[in-house]
């Protein structure tokens, strides 16, 4: 326990950049930046390093994420990261794309960051760690399971919905052209509300059941030897033979679970928020899809009432758009307040123009 840091924060990010395929192109990322270092270290992260990829990512000279890191001084490392990705296909289908870049960054920050650092995780700018419960702290949290022997927590992954009531009025930016033939409009979260509040809306109350395969976690440093993204692969248990493994004190199995990892219960220990954002061909007609309880399709999201879910039947608002999600009442009434309250006394609420 002579380490620097309990707990640090890695992420791969950039001023802007292209989703997969080159199909959508996300401008927001200084200002999620901002926001999502602020409440990282309001949560309980020690230390956040930046994989700065702005130099790969931008055609403007000299343009990075130093403005964004330099107002956290000794809480922030800024690293220049000018590497490519090789390619930035879609991940489905026979030739998947790949991050190389991100997955490199990954790698760099566990091995130069990660042995002064008890715990560690690797996440995106749109994915809160978020303590829940009794917990106001991750690494309260993390000294509980750490005294149960865990060193490995998951934390499962569904993406948010933004709540029309928190983006900017859709006539302000609304339009019709050949991409988007029904209408569409740009779904900005405006300066005075923070991407913690707007995307605070799940389609599941928790325990969550529906999810995706991108759980991100947080580990001990000196346990996991390897980690990808999503999962470890390899540790200090799994790299023992059969017979290193019996003298270990551990059952010898072909197929090799690791006891050490848990997944976070999200209602009494911690929950991931995934605030993906939504660009405008994902508004599509919303009017319209958001109204359609048979077959609609709709991004955005519409809160259940308290006391009221799916189970009564289709739920509306009172401007008739059906209600599609929940808020989590800790978030809402605990964490997004203080996070305001942050981001006024740093000079982030509300947000440049």
């Amino acid at each position: 326990h002579n380490k620097t840091w309990d707990l640090i924060a890695c992420v791969w990010t950039s001023a802007s950049f292209h989703t997969r395929g080159e199909r959508r192109h996300i401008t927001d990322n200084v200002d999620r930046l901002r926001e999502w270092i602020e409440f990282n270290l309001l949560v309980g992260f020690d230390h956040v390093v930046v994989y700065d990829n702005t130099a790969a990512q931008s055609d403007v000279e000299g343009e990075s994420l130093r403005p964004v890191t330099d107002l956290f001084p000794g809480r922030v490392t800024r690293v220049e990261w000018p590497h490519r990705v090789c390619n930035n296909r879609p991940g489905t289908g026979d030739n998947k794309g790949e991050r190389s870049s991100q997955y490199a960054a990954e790698s760099s920050c566990r091995l130069r960051f990660g042995p002064h650092a008890e715990w560690l995780g690797s996440f995106d700018i749109d994915e809160y760690m978020t303590p829940m419960g009794r917990y106001d702290d991750m690494k309260a949290m993390l000294r509980d399971r750490e005294e149960e022997k865990t060193k490995i927590i998951s934390f499962q992954s569904k993406r948010a919905w933004p709540r029309l009531d928190y983006l900017e009025d859709p006539a302000l930016s609304h339009f019709k052209d050949d991409s988007c033939r029904y209408g569409c409009f740009h779904p900005k979260v405006p300066r005075n509300v923070t991407f913690l509040q707007a995307y605070n809306c799940n389609k599941e109350r928790p325990p969550r059941k529906d999810l995706m395969p991108a759980e991100k976690q947080i580990y001990k440093t000196d346990y996991v030897l390897l980690h990808f993204v999503h999962y470890s692969t390899i540790t200090q248990l799994s790299v023992l033979n059969k017979t290193e493994t019996k003298q270990a004190g551990y059952n010898w199995k072909q197929s090799y679970r690791d006891p050490h990892t848990k997944v976070s219960d999200e209602e009494n220990w911690a929950t991931m928020l995934h605030s993906k954002s939504i660009v405008y061909d994902q508004t599509s007609n919303h009017e319209n899809g958001c109204k359609n309880a048979e077959n609609g399709v709709c991004k955005l999201g519409f809160p259940f009432p308290e006391g009221k879910d799916r189970s009564h039947g289709v739920v509306r608002t009172d401007r008739d758009f059906v209600c599609n999600c929940f808020v989590n009442k800790k978030i809402e009434e605990h964490w997004v307040p203080r996070l305001e309250a942050a981001l006024k006394k740093g000079g982030g609420l509300p947000r440049a123009a």
